[in-house]
């Protein structure tokens, strides 16, 4: 498998119960931070595992990574609360 389609399919599978907006932000500012602190989790295709990985590393991240994980947690919040 290219590495680029491997990268598209984990981003997929990461992001995708997330609002469309919130979602394409969180890939283009998060994904190097994920290749860099969670390749291991990427590697194994699971959406929790890499997740998880990422908040337990979101200090770490870059600012633009940390905002738009912000924004992607407010935007589930508030679908939850729609509901």
């Amino acid at each position: 498998m290219s590495k680029a389609v491997f990268i598209l399919t984990a981003s997929a599978l990461l992001l995708s119960t997330a609002p469309l907006s919130a979602q394409d932000n969180v890939r283009q500012a998060c994904m190097p931070d994920i290749r860099k602190y969670c390749s291991a989790e990427l590697a194994t295709f699971s959406r929790d595992n890499v997740r998880a990985c990422l908040i337990k590393n979101i200090k770490k991240t870059s600012p633009a990574c940390q905002v738009a994980a912000k924004a992607r947690r407010d935007a589930e919040r508030a679908k939850k609360k729609g509901n």
